[in-house]
């Protein structure tokens, strides 16, 4: 249940956040197509005002050509504007006036000719009545822009027969030959007389748009001006163009330059870097749900620990009680029986108080074990050290407490050498107390787990310069493997029945290890090869 409640929310806030994720992602690089879309509308404007400017321009300059100096003019025009390719004047009776057909033509104006020549022919891309819409004064439909520039400049609109008199005309013809577009521009100043006009030199103008093009700095985007052969005639950035066709924005440039378009390329990979945002809230996301899964994990452990705990203290609270019990039943019973008179002999006496000593001795250790196992939980078990014999210690221990280890049928065998005071090789500095307690809770260990063991080996050993070994050791029947690695828990006992034969706290050798490293020492246990157990205290000399 715990894990549903976990889990449940996550998955559904994880997929909810993905998708917002993506979506966001999506509207981010929806913002960046469409900004960049705009820009390349700007660009095209631009390009179509600056377009129609020259053509205004070389329109009111040809309108202002003298009737007289008509040729001269434009044959100057010709040879010193680079905007102008060729000119020409057309004569609607004679037809072309100039440039001459036939050989007295320039190749270039034979060129010329034959580009143009239905429009000469027919004349009626010249007709004022049809092209009305185009004349300068008139209000160009399709740009908003220009109609707000004629109105800056003062200049009348006309529709209609409004006004009467002839007012000269002009236009601007885009034309394809050969795929190419070429724009031929007209004047026609008399509702009788030729008209004339000019040819632009594309390359020229292009050259004179380029300065006012923006610059793009950003990295992984470029942006070109396509011709209507869709060759790239201008192009600024820094992403490589393998087809110039295979743009990923088009804006088409103007309607005076039809065909062209103003064309935006992305490097994909620089474009895909740009998912820095979604990558880094994906990790974000996977973060939070790590955190999430670690944190229900880390609270069931914790969780599992503390019910473990809660088992283990319940059972150890049990256990305890019977064992405070069992000694105090004793002493008690015997104490009964003295005073009732039954223990008429001496040795029935000296039997009752040998029992009442043993469990009183016994409810002392058990209490000691009690209150040290809190103090050591704390952390504040205090030591009084000092210089002790581990040689003379020991021999007052195993003195003290040979008559119970042999009760309980175990021979005694020592190895502790000689206790000499002040000339000991096992001086150590150390609290004796201490050190008491560990050996009592490894022969209690012994006593009640060895079995038919035939004895309890003490043995005292330089390990180095710097540790003494105490060893204790019994011929029982050992630990299995399943329960080497757990001996020194809390609480842990290889048999945790209360009825079990030999009852018990679990604390013994987790005290004795937990003071032994208080005391910079360490408690490990060694199976004896021929059967039996081997418990290994490591004491500091200093």
């Amino acid at each position: 249940m715990f894990w549903v409640l976990l889990l449940v929310p996550a998955v559904i806030i994880s997929a909810v956040a993905f998708k917002l994720l993506f979506h966001e992602q999506e509207r981010i690089n929806l913002t960046i197509i469409t900004s960049l879309t705009e820009r390349a509308e700007i660009i095209a404007s631009n390009i179509h005002i600056i377009v129609r400017e020259v053509e205004k321009s070389l329109s009111q300059a040809l309108i202002d050509i003298k009737p007289e100096q008509l040729e001269p003019t434009l044959l100057l025009w010709e040879e010193t504007n680079p905007l102008i390719r060729n000119v020409y004047i057309w004569d609607k009776q004679n037809l072309l006036e100039y440039p001459l057909k036939g050989m007295a033509s320039t190749l270039e104006e034979r060129q010329f000719i034959t580009r143009f020549d239905s429009i000469f022919v027919t004349g009626k891309a010249f007709d004022t009545d049809s092209q009305k819409a185009e004349s300068e004064l008139s209000i160009d439909s399709q740009s908003s822009k220009e109609s707000l520039y004629d109105l800056a400049k003062g200049k009348t609109i006309k529709k209609g027969n409004v006004q009467t008199m002839f007012t000269p005309q002009s236009g601007w013809i885009p034309w394809f030959a050969q795929d190419q577009l070429f724009i031929l521009g007209w004047v026609k100043k008399s509702r009788d007389g030729p008209v004339y006009g000019v040819e632009l030199e594309l390359a020229s103008l292009l050259s004179r748009l380029i300065p006012d093009l923006p610059q793009i700095k950003e990295k992984g985007i470029s942006f070109a001006i396509l011709n209507s052969r869709k060759q790239i005639m201008h192009m600024s950035g820094d992403t490589a163009v393998e087809d110039a066709q295979a743009c990923d924005i088009a804006v088409s440039l103007s309607n005076l330059l039809p065909h062209w378009q103003v064309c935006i390329y992305l490097d994909r990979e620089s474009f895909t870097q740009g998912k820095g945002f979604l990558y880094v809230s994906v990790l974000l996301l996977f973060i939070f749900m790590a955190a999430i899964i670690s944190g229900g994990l880390l609270l069931t452990s914790q969780t599992r620990k503390h019910m473990k705990d809660a088992m283990q203290k319940t059972s150890f609270v049990s256990s305890v009680s019977h064992e405070l019990k069992t000694p105090l039943t004793s002493i008690r019973m015997y104490a009964e029986l003295m005073l009732d008179g039954r223990s008429k002999s001496i040795e029935k006496t000296k039997h009752y108080l040998e029992v009442m000593v043993s469990q009183s001795q016994r409810l002392t250790r058990l209490i000691n074990n009690i209150l040290d196992f809190g103090k050591l939980e704390q952390g504040k078990k205090i030591y009084n050290k000092r210089a002790v014999d581990l040689s003379q210690l020991l021999a007052i221990i195993i003195d003290a407490h040979g008559i119970r280890i042999k009760k309980a049928g175990f021979e005694i065998k020592t190895d502790i050498g000689e206790p000499k005071i002040n000339e000991s090789s096992f001086m150590v500095i150390s609290d004796p107390d201490a050190i008491e307690q560990v050996v009592l809770n490894m022969v209690d260990n012994a006593l009640k787990y060895a079995g038919e063991g035939k004895f309890i080996a003490f043995k005292l050993e330089n390990d180095s310069k710097d540790f003494i070994l105490l060893k204790i050791s019994d011929h029982g029947s050992g630990i299995s493997k399943t329960h080497q690695k757990a001996i020194f828990e809390k609480f842990y006992r290889i048999d945790n029945s209360l009825t079990s034969t030999f009852p018990g706290s679990g604390l013994g050798l987790s005290i004795a290890r937990q003071i032994l490293r208080d005391l910079d020492g360490d408690l490990i246990f060694e199976p004896v090869p021929e059967g039996g157990s081997c418990f290994i205290a490591r004491i500091p000399k200093k």
